[in-house]
């Protein structure tokens, strides 16, 4: 698929200032080093969402290189399981950041950084496209990891979060701004 293109629409649809991030979780590291090099560094998932938006890097992270233990524990990179939040089965090896514009792995999870008013194009798209209604399920608590990756992946639905307190510190959400969280299939079928 040209993912190039679906960024494009995104954008032409929402007039959006950041890029889409495409999210990939891998089951083994040696296919994270086949597409995308390793984060140098250690950085919270939020933040690695946040550069692949803004800076536009491409690059995969380990439980070394994700050192916020939400994230490591929603993401599935670390045997432990919590009935809270929502969380990818343990244990994964390697979480993919790139942005949609340049990514060269299929997603499972496209972020985007949206106002309400760009939310609300995206609900009504649910509606007349996909004839079902955007349900937003989430807590305030683990939001871009959880809420944004785990959620989709596990459920398979899209979904939408406010931010946390975390991802709102660690990253840059604008106070105005949301998170969706869009499926590969409901983000071709909306957006195609």
């Amino acid at each position: 698929m040209d993912y190039k293109f679906l960024s494009e629409a995104i954008h032409e649809f929402l007039k959006m200032e950041k890029e889409p991030v495409a999210i990939k979780v891998y089951d083994n590291e040696e296919d994270a080093k086949k597409e995308l090099p390793k984060f140098n560094g250690q950085a919270k998932h939020c933040q690695l969402v946040s550069d692949a938006s803004t800076k536009k890097e491409s690059y995969y992270g380990t439980v070394e290189e994700i050192n916020c233990p939400n994230g490591q524990l929603t993401l599935g990179l670390i045997d432990k399981t919590v009935d809270v939040l929502p969380q990818i089965p343990p244990i994964k090896a390697a979480i993919g950041y790139a942005p949609l514009c340049d990514v060269k792995f299929t997603p499972d999870v496209i972020i985007i950084y949206a106002m309400p008013s760009q939310a609300f194009k995206i609900a009504q798209l649910f509606k007349t496209k996909l004839k079902t209604r955007f349900v937003a399920n989430y807590n305030g608590t683990a939001s871009l990891c959880a809420d944004a990756v785990s959620y989709p992946y596990v459920e398979g639905k899209s979904n939408m979060t406010l931010g946390c307190m975390g991802s709102r510190k660690a990253s840059d959400i604008k106070d105005e701004e949301m998170v969706i969280a869009l499926t590969l299939s409901d983000a071709k079928a909306l957006f195609e």
